[in-house]
This record gives C-alpha cells, sequence and structure tokens, in this order.
C-alpha cells in the first residue's frame, strides 16, 4: 500500500519504508518531515487551505496508522 504525501506532484511513499515522522515548524511553516530507510527525506508544507493542498496532520495519521 502506498500512501500520497504530495498531491501536486504524486509523491507517494510505502509505509514500511518510512523510518521516522515528524511534523515541524520549518520558516513560518509546518512540515512533515519524512525520512525513508534509505536515508533520503520528504518534507511536506502542510497546505490544507489550498483547494489541491496537503494536510499534513491527517497524513501524519495515516501514516502512523499503516505501520
Amino acid at each position: 500500500m502506498m500512501i500520497l504525501l504530495e498531491r501536486h506532484t504524486g509523491l507517494a511513499v510505502n509505509p514500511a519504508d518510512v523510518s521516522s515522522v515528524v511534523i515541524r515548524s520549518s520558516n513560518g511553516w509546518q512540515v512533515l518531515d519524512v525520512k525513508m530507510s534509505t536515508g533520503d527525506r520528504h518534507l511536506v508544507r502542510h497546505t490544507a487551505h489550498c483547494s489541491d493542498g496537503d494536510d499534513i496532520y491527517a497524513l501524519h495519521k495515516q501514516l502512523l496508522e499503516s505501520k
């Protein structure tokens, strides 16, 4: 099962490959910091207010529940 992290880019990850996930503040934005088991890192900005935006709080919950 893949989880879509960013709607506008289509970035999806396999939750089995996620090693850590945390919500933090970066440059005034709330971001979801997803670290993969390969060492790759993905930062997703909270843009739920946009029509094609990403809700990082829902993504965080979805990633935690998939483990």
